[in-house]
């Protein structure tokens, strides 16, 4: 069923199934986000967030490249004044981000990220909180913000997440680039490609994300992003609780019926309800 897509400027959405493709779409700046991109991609992460109907989200960039990370130029321009209010506009669009790149985590749907071109700053950040992250060898990607007199303030946790401490440290220390081989042996991403191989990389693990049960899926996401996040002896209690839901619930009886019938289990009935 096609749905009322959230209307971009700065996005371009396709809808395949209860898969969207979601593409950020400032070629001519690389993909850098603005002030603009950054609401609309917030607004529509509240969207797929009360919308069960999509089950896997694909992002990319438009043009060959994934994203520049933030617009400099934009951001200069605001850190220039101070308001007379004494507001800080400069750390409250910071904070925004940060509270965007958290949204994005914890999505109910699996997440791709497809990363080709550059992916810098906020990009990398994106390849690194994305479920699954694709990239091409040709990519090159880092953490330039020290080289700007910055921090990468918002993505660091989730580099840390991703790579390890040490690994973090000096990516972020060193403001050094690197290529896809690189982001595939740090752990960034977990399937690397040709360069002219991402299209049909992300059909084949796509075909393998829409093979689970949706709301199992949605089930183990949240148990995976609880750890650490919860006390060690609150999560025997928080996992058996949403597995009880889910042996109790349609996916579960399907899925567990199908495997005493030597059988395929059929998702088609169920896929509307992921989330």
């Amino acid at each position: 069923m096609a749905l009322d897509l959230p209307e971009c400027e700065t996005l371009l959405l396709t809808q395949k199934g209860s898969r969207l493709d979601v593409t950020l779409n400032r070629p001519e700046s690389r993909n850098a986000i603005n002030a603009r991109m950054a609401e609309e991609f917030s607004n529509l992460l509240d969207w797929l967030m009360g919308n069960d109907a999509i089950r896997l989200v694909v992002l990319r960039g438009a043009g060959g490249h994934f994203c520049a990370g933030g617009d400099i130029k934009e951001r200069r321009t605001m850190s220039e004044s101070m308001p007379e209010d004494g507001s800080d506009p400069v750390k409250a669009r910071n904070e925004r981000a940060g509270k965007g790149f958290l949204k994005f985590q914890n999505l109910p749907q699996t997440t791709i990220a497809a990363v080709e071109g550059s992916a810098f700053g906020g990009g990398l950040g994106y390849a690194c909180m994305a479920d699954i992250t694709i990239v091409t060898k040709g990519a090159r990607m880092g953490m330039p913000e020290t080289r700007l007199g910055i921090a990468p303030a918002q993505i660091a946790p989730f580099v840390v997440k991703r790579v390890g401490l040490a690994r973090a440290r000096q990516l972020a220390l060193t403001a050094s680039r690197f290529g896809g081989q690189e982001a595939h042996d740090y752990g960034i991403a977990q399937y690397l490609c040709e360069d002219n191989a991402m299209d049909a990389t992300i059909e084949d693990v796509a075909a393998q994300v829409m093979a689970c049960a949706p709301k199992a899926s949605a089930a183990t996401k949240e148990i995976l992003l609880a750890v650490g996040t919860i006390p060690d002896d609150e999560l025997p209690g928080f996992a058996a609780t949403r597995f009880a839901e889910l042996s109790r619930g349609t996916e579960g009886r399907e899925g567990q019926t199908a495997f005493a019938e030597k059988r395929a289990p059929n998702w088609a009935s169920t896929e509307g309800e992921a989330g």
